[in-house]
């Protein structure tokens, strides 16, 4: 067993949001010297529990082991089928645990990547609950240049809880993860706790009350409505691939997405790990 390659892929596993308990399970899994193998991982956010099968493949070349894609099983008391989708690792980098949940919950995230010519580009992703390709759902993808702007959307909101140094990165890069944030918000001359989060797609801030119900006043699109802005579909990065067949995992029922919110600051709890 290659010692570097077993910390190289602790050290990958451990950034994706996957933690350190994985460890024995994966140096075990190397001992083995197979062409290779699935690691298991539950937890839960909130009230919603999700799985993920890791999988990890030898190379054809060197004897050296790579993290080639999880999926992830998102399962909530609010939904009556199950959410599954494949999410690609590229060079030890790729969409992290909790952003996979938040795509699997509907909502959006903010990455930096690389296409296939290996040119570095930034989109915001979101999953396609409508349409399906090799047994996952379509990553639709929003460039820059499609008009949203996310600081300016940010800018217009009259969040009241913002004055300390650092709070508002921290709420930027929140809502980039795909979090939905709690911020407090200045309506009538009183301070009130709404929750927010980033909708590229309608350009605009989705502003939702205690209930989760959407505030209409507070979220207005930037610029020109989505149909007479059309989408750059760049080739999607490796490490937000499709599905292969035959992965372990159940087929799912198609339907829109759904689950728990979850603010920022929330962190999931540990159930079980094995082999």
């Amino acid at each position: 067993m290659n010692e570097e390659n077993l910390e190289f892929l602790c050290d990958t596993i451990k950034y994706l949001g996957f933690g350190e308990e994985l460890r024995p399970a994966l140096q075990k899994g190397l001992e083995k010297q197979e062409a290779g193998f699935p690691l298991y991982f539950q937890t839960e956010f909130g009230k919603d529990e999700v799985e993920a099968i890791l999988h990890f493949r030898r190379s054809n070349i060197h004897d050296l082991y790579f993290f080639e894609k999880y999926h992830l099983r998102l399962s909530s008391p609010t939904r009556t089928d199950e959410l599954i989708q494949p999410f690609h690792i590229y060079k030890g980098k790729g969409i992290t645990l909790k952003e996979g949940y938040n795509l699997l919950c509907g909502r959006s995230v903010n990455k930096d990547m690389t296409n296939r010519d290996g040119q570095p580009y930034n989109a915001w992703l979101q999953l396609d609950f409508s349409s399906r390709e090799n047994d996952s759902f379509k990553i639709r993808q929003y460039h820059s240049n499609y008009g949203f702007d996310l600081e300016r959307a940010l800018d217009a909101l009259p969040i009241t809880d913002l004055n300390i140094p650092g709070d508002r990165e921290k709420l930027l890069r929140s809502l980039r993860r795909g979090n939905l944030h709690p911020v407090g918000f200045a309506v009538g001359g009183k301070e009130r706790k709404l929750y927010l989060e980033a909708n590229p797609r309608f350009k605009m801030i989705q502003v939702y009350d205690l209930a989760m119900k959407p505030l209409k006043e507070f979220s207005q699109p930037q610029e020109m409505p989505i149909e007479h802005s059309p989408e750059l579909n760049e080739p999607e990065p490796p490490a937000t691939g499709n599905a292969s067949k035959n992965d372990g995992l159940p087929g799912i029922k198609k339907n829109d997405p759904g689950g728990n919110d979850l603010s920022s600051d929330s962190k999931p709890k540990r159930k079980r790990i094995s082999l």
